[in-house]
């Protein structure tokens, strides 16, 4: 069987992180399913595209896919945020689309889904021995979280250990993308509604299209 290529276009480049949780999962539902992602990077096309709509047209045409994946923030984390979000996708990409698209719409943002192993956190801080005191919120009260992306940064901070001159020149932003290379089991992630919602979207558009294999 030929590898799986899928397309990630995210909310930012730094989101590309979320290719790592794609790949997890995929492997995780699909053992037997070869897989190859990779992210749409836009920025040095000499006119990128701004629209969700041009998105993806470029991503047909420079990062050619059989699935392709779209991540949307929802920015808050009211109960309506990931339909609000789907219907937005929806309208911007057509119904047509929709077949071969998986919406990744984490609530309140990407780092919400990174704040659950204080061991890959560490790691990513570059203090895997770090003996201070890491309090992640429970797994089940993250999307509850109003400030994911803040609570991350602090705790990568942290537990660096760094002080002063040091600190200044650490990089948390490299950090946050070491914290997904450094988790090796996302399963905590079901707890989630978003990721739920997510597991179900990429089930049903995968099993269609290996039925039409």
């Amino acid at each position: 069987m030929k590898d799986l290529k899928y397309t990630l276009i995210a909310d930012g480049s730094s989101d590309k992180t979320l290719i790592r949780i794609i790949k997890w999962l995929l492997d995780d539902l699909y053992p037997r399913l070869p897989n190859q992602g990779v992210f749409a990077d836009f920025r040095g096309l000499p006119d990128p595209p701004k629209t969700l709509k041009d998105k993806f047209k470029a991503a047909q045409t420079y990062y050619p896919f059989d699935i392709i994946f779209i991540h949307r923030d929802a920015e808050s984390t009211n109960s309506d945020a990931i339909k609000l979000r789907l219907n937005e996708i929806e309208k911007e990409i057509g119904t047509t689309n929709l077949k071969n698209t998986v919406c990744l719409i984490p609530v309140k943002m990407m780092e919400t889904w990174l704040l659950i192993n204080k061991e890959a956190i560490n790691k990513a801080a570059g203090n895997r021995n770090y003996s201070g005191e890491i309090n992640l919120p429970p797994t089940k009260k993250l999307e509850k979280e109003s400030h994911p992306k803040k609570l991350l940064h602090e705790l990568l901070t942290d537990a660096s250990g760094l002080k002063g001159r040091n600190l200044k020149k650490f990089n948390v932003n490299k950090a946050v993308h070491l914290v997904s290379e450094n988790i090796r089991d996302f399963s905590k992630l079901r707890e989630l509604n978003a990721f739920t919602i997510f597991e179900e979207n990429l089930k049903t558009v995968l099993n269609r299209f290996l039925d039409q294999k």
